[in-house]
């Protein structure tokens, strides 16, 4: 059955689901559902929240943290530092430069740049999808017709596995960015048009909430607020969808400790 947590903002949402999960059999749920309205807010007590998990994170992982998380879905600091369209070129020239070794790199880097079907040029699927949007305030409209694949069937069905699902992304950004009908993991992005509100929807394979859930929560925030900006709309909900959801207690400092956090922190 399917686990639906609905909440204003991103920081109460991680913690009624990762309080959720502590309670589950294995700290794990299939199909953990979350709605946020207001993702992009932060209150006090939502940064108390995030700096909690945080220290957990860089004594759990050392190099790792809520920042850089929420990094590889958007670069939202570049963003604000060198606006639309620049902050792609100077990403994309960071991330040759400082991609490692036998890395397939970020989530953000396959959003901006991707090779075309015969190899001899790319192209920005993120992009398309803003120009797309912002056609749409000029010509017909389309509610759904806003989809972002982050998942390449080429290099990621091969024999590796981590167990935890095996996707099949129908999704194809070479062939589909500029049709706005019949179109066929973080496995995918949609965008929706409500009315003057854009929504957005993240599908996860796999999702630990420990390690990477909450910042993966605000990079799509961040993402969601700069299409939206972008491409003139509201936006409206974000919803995450793990179907494969796992409280990784070890990040937070073990079972004891990962329950005691939970509940000291205020919703």
């Amino acid at each position: 059955m399917a686990v639906l947590i609905q909440s204003e903002r991103v920081a109460p949402a991680w913690l009624a689901a990762a309080r959720h999960l502590a309670g589950c059999a294995e700290y794990t749920e299939r199909n953990l559902i979350l709605e946020m309205t207001s993702a992009s807010d932060l209150t006090a007590q939502d940064r108390v929240v995030i700096e909690a998990v945080d220290a957990a994170i860089r004594t759990s992982w050392p190099g790792l943290s809520i920042q850089t998380v929420a990094g590889t879905i958007f670069p939202n600091n570049l963003y604000k530092k060198d606006g639309r369209p620049a902050f792609y070129a100077s990403y994309l020239d960071a991330m040759a430069r400082g991609k490692k070794e036998g890395t397939w790199g970020t989530y953000a880097l396959r959003m901006m740049r991707r090779v075309t079907r015969d190899g001899k040029s790319t192209f920005n699927p993120l992009e398309a999808i803003i120009r797309k949007l912002q056609g749409s305030k000029l010509g017909r409209s389309y509610q759904a017709a806003y989809e972002l694949g982050v998942v390449d069937a080429e290099y990621d069905l091969d024999d590796g596995s981590d167990g935890y699902g095996f996707e099949l992304p129908l999704y194809d950004p070479a062939s589909d960015r500029n049709l706005t009908m019949n179109m066929p993991c973080l496995s995918h992005l949609s965008f929706k048009v409500t009315g003057d509100k854009l929504d957005l929807t993240a599908v996860y394979r796999s999702h630990w909430y420990g390690q990477r859930a909450l910042g993966n929560l605000i990079g799509l925030s961040n993402l969601h607020r700069f299409v939206g900006i972008e491409s003139g709309f509201e936006c409206g909900v974000l919803t995450c969808i793990a179907t494969h959801a796992f409280l990784d207690v070890t990040t937070l400092g073990g079972a004891r400790a990962a329950k005691e956090m939970l509940s000291s922190l205020a919703d």
